[in-house]
């Protein structure tokens, strides 16, 4: 390492190696691994022993040349002597109160502008709401590892922590809360309720930092920070404005993953396919001039009710003398078209597409392709809504049990037969999701996904170990735009304002901007009014590795975080959020 006690380190025997690289990568853990090796139960070979008394010295060295240095724990005697036997359970958040004080993780050296290079780590930052679990160990020694090696070298090392507003997950938490207490967030209102999670955040909030303190995180809490603390929010709305003003962000209608009983909209990525065994229900769809029928299969009998056509394989020789006639849609006498595409697999169930498309992504594309009506037959809780006639305010899945048992009543039932699916489900409520289409905020994701690819291709980025580029071109090279808008009330809310509860709209970095670029457009007798929805919490942590070191307040600026310790060097993450976060 070039350091004395980092010398004296790799001098010591093999079983002190096990724990010396762990935990002696800083002076400040000095007395602490003295402590360790001194209270081993096996003797110690003469290189372990003079490890020991180099690990003393040092500590009680650094105790010495540390200006105006805080007390030391209680159970570090004079001359760094230390007590015989050491209580990990007692002395260890007393040690590392002490490294904190004496300020041991924040960075040394002049930052870019010293003779050495800053190494950087962000902190992928934990839920405010979650509690340590082995991931949360696993990724704070590894990051520790990183950290202090390289605080050892001598580099600029700064280890930036952090916690996540984690948006629906802590709104969910909330509203279970107030649930207990026979409260809704409706009663409170959105200030009201806002009020409360902030009181749960100052209640709660703090656990997972704590924890990750008592494991003895290096990193430099002097900068934590939190993606709802005012410079943090002002990053999101800087990002989100300027992306407006390039024509990245922009609102409209378009299938979404609707969750119905958060009654929000949430990501691709946000939802998780399980294998679960269902039922393919295979009935009539009789034609128009009653000369027979067509057999169709699906595994969502309710959503015939917003059935625009039945589509069959163009070379299909069972169906191709029925392309263009009619059929009536099952109950409601209602007529729909025959189309054909040859999107459809002839070989799966009948051949035969019912096509729903307000209720199906395939679908969806296949209405827009020729142009047919979207019927949404579902309200923002999963229950019918008027379009859904008879079934009106019935529960979904109660009206598929209804809806099937009155088709069977008419005769226009066929077979039920097992059928094994991928069923989506929203990763943090857990019921089954529901497409629909909804107006929403969308980033646009082609360009920076070509940014991203071109990065890792040019080795600009390094992806280790080296497999997962695959997935990583995979996923950006077929991305979608992405649904940024979130029908909740905790998280970033989007800065646009709607003239006169009209659709037009301003977007504005502030409410009193928002008001100037309104009256100059309309005059001065104009009235505002914010979106509702807040920005999914990835948008807002999809910026943390320059918005904690002070963008956009420090663009420009000379010796501030952001000029010293951005770009980062290395971010050390789990593979099931090399979607979610780092792409």
């Amino acid at each position: 390492s070039g350091m004395g006690p980092g010398r004296s380190a790799l001098a010591c025997s093999p079983a002190a190696v096990l724990v010396v690289p762990l935990l002696l990568l800083h002076g400040g853990m000095l007395p602490r691994a003295a402590a360790l090796l001194r209270t081993s139960r096996s003797p110690l070979s003469p290189v372990g022993s003079r490890c020991s008394r180099m690990l003393r010295a040092a500590a009680t060295q650094a105790d010495r040349s540390t200006p105006a240095a805080p007390p030391r724990p209680s159970f570090v005697g004079e001359a760094g002597a230390m007590d015989k036997y050491f209580d990990f359970a007692t002395k260890e958040a007393e040690l590392y109160t002490w490294w904190e004080a004496l300020e041991l993780f924040k960075p040394t050296g002049q930052g870019k502008a010293g003779s050495k290079k800053p190494y950087v780590i962000p902190m992928p930052p934990p839920n405010v709401t979650g509690y340590l679990h082995m991931g949360h160990a696993l990724f704070v020694a590894l990051q520790d590892i990183l950290a202090r090696f390289h605080r050892m070298r001598g580099e600029p090392t700064l280890w930036l922590p952090g916690t996540d507003h984690a948006g629906i997950a802590t709104q969910l938490l909330v509203e279970r809360a107030l649930a207990a207490e026979g409260v809704s967030r409706s009663d409170l209102g959105r200030e009201g309720f806002l009020s409360r999670v902030w009181e749960w955040k100052a209640e709660k909030g703090g656990y997972i930092t704590s924890q990750m303190r008592r494991l003895g995180a290096s990193a430099d809490w002097s900068r934590e920070r939190f993606t709802l603390e005012d410079g943090m929010s002002e990053a999101v709305i800087e990002a989100f404005v300027r992306l407006h003003e390039q024509g990245l962000i922009y609102k409209g209608d378009y299938m979404v993953n609707w969750s119905p009983n958060l009654q929000t909209a949430v990501s691709d990525l946000e939802v998780e396919y399980s294998e679960e065994v269902g039922k393919l229900y295979v009935f009539k769809y009789e034609l128009a001039d009653g000369s027979g029928h067509v057999p169709v299969a699906t595994t969502r009998p309710e959503t015939i009710l917003g059935d625009t056509a039945v589509c069959v394989h163009p070379e299909d020789d069972r169906y191709s003398g029925l392309i263009g006639g009619k059929v009536k849609v099952p109950l409601t006498g209602r007529e729909v078209p025959i189309i054909a595409d040859e999107y459809v697999d002839r070989e799966f169930g009948t051949g035969a597409l019912k096509i729903t498309p307000a209720h199906d992504p395939n679908d969806y594309s296949l209405g827009k392709k020729h142009s047919l009506p979207f019927i949404n037959i579902m309200n923002r809780d999963g229950s019918i809504n008027e379009n859904g006639g008879a079934y009106e305010g019935m529960d979904r899945f109660d009206c598929r049990e209804r809806l099937w048992a009155d088709m069977d009543a008419a005769g226009l039932t066929i077979k039920v037969e097992p059928h094994t699916q991928r069923v989506p489900r929203s990763q943090r409520g857990g019921e089954v999701i529901e497409p629909l289409i909804s107006s929403q905020w969308f980033l646009k994701a082609d360009g920076m996904a070509k940014q991203a690819l071109d990065a890792v291709e040019s080795k600009q980025v390094r992806i280790i170990p080296e497999r997962f580029e695959k997935t990583w071109e995979q996923w950006l090279s077929n991305i979608h735009d992405w649904c940024i808008s979130r029908q909740l009330w905790w998280g970033h809310r989007i800065p646009v304002w709607y003239v006169n509860g009209g659709s037009e709209y301003v977007v504005a970095r502030t409410e009193a901007d928002a008001y100037v670029q309104a009256r100059e457009a309309h005059g001065e007798d104009v009235s505002l009014t914010q979106d509702d929805d807040v920005l999914d919490t990835w948008f807002s942590s999809g910026l943390w590795p320059f918005s904690t070191v002070g963008w956009p307040a420090n663009e420009g600026k000379d010796g501030t975080d952001l000029q010293n310790f951005y770009p980062a060097t290395v971010l050390e993450t789990g593979y099931d959020i090399l979607f979610f976060w780092v792409a």
